[in-house]
């Protein structure tokens, strides 16, 4: 069970859940295999006159290297994995992180809007950065959407069918009132 489905209440049900876009793996991967592949030649340079502290000493920084390469697409994964943004009937809802987390909890007559914008690569690999604003002034962004503009009209939708239903309860308390006068 994730986030969402843990923090659901009564008569709440998904509306639409953000889908995170596993393209976004492309350039920490490219960037992972580059590293090795320098921490793989340095490890395997052997030269004549070289001590063999010196060897050991060249071992160590390969595999530091290589590691440090590695962590972004540690991160990546990581906050592909821990990222869960849904709309609800009733909310806006999400979570972001593992060791620091970030979460979202907008009720739909407090979101005051939805925007995305993508960059270069979001554009070519169909992703991109999602700002959700209250009207409070709080906003929050959430990266790696795959479904940006489907996730935005599905908040907007849900924003204008809680205001008719607003609108449509607050006639009826105004038609009993003059009824009971």
């Amino acid at each position: 069970m994730n986030y969402i489905e843990s923090n659901l209440r009564k008569d709440e049900q998904v509306v639409i859940r953000a889908k995170i876009s596993w393209l976004t793996l492309i350039a920490p991967a490219l960037s992972c295999i580059i590293g090795w592949v320098i921490a793989f030649y340095l490890k395997g340079l052997e030269l004549d006159n070289m001590p063999e502290s010196m060897a050991t000493i060249l071992g160590y920084v390969a595999i530091v290297i290589g590691v440090l390469f590695t962590l972004p697409l540690v991160k990546r994964i990581l906050f592909n994995l821990t990222t869960h943004l849904a709309v609800t009937n009733k909310r806006v809802i999400g979570k972001v992180g593992v060791l620091k987390i970030d979460t979202i909890d907008y009720p739909i007559d407090k979101v005051d809007n939805v925007s995305f914008k993508a960059g270069f690569f979001g554009n070519i690999f169909k992703y991109a950065t999602v700002q959700i604003g209250s009207v409070s002034g709080e906003k929050k962004l959430i990266n790696s959407i795959g479904n940006a503009q489907q996730f935005k009209n599905n908040v907007t939708d849900a924003i204008e069918k809680h205001a008719e239903e607003a609108r449509r309860a607050q006639a009826a308390e105004i038609a009993a009132a003059m009824a009971n006068k």
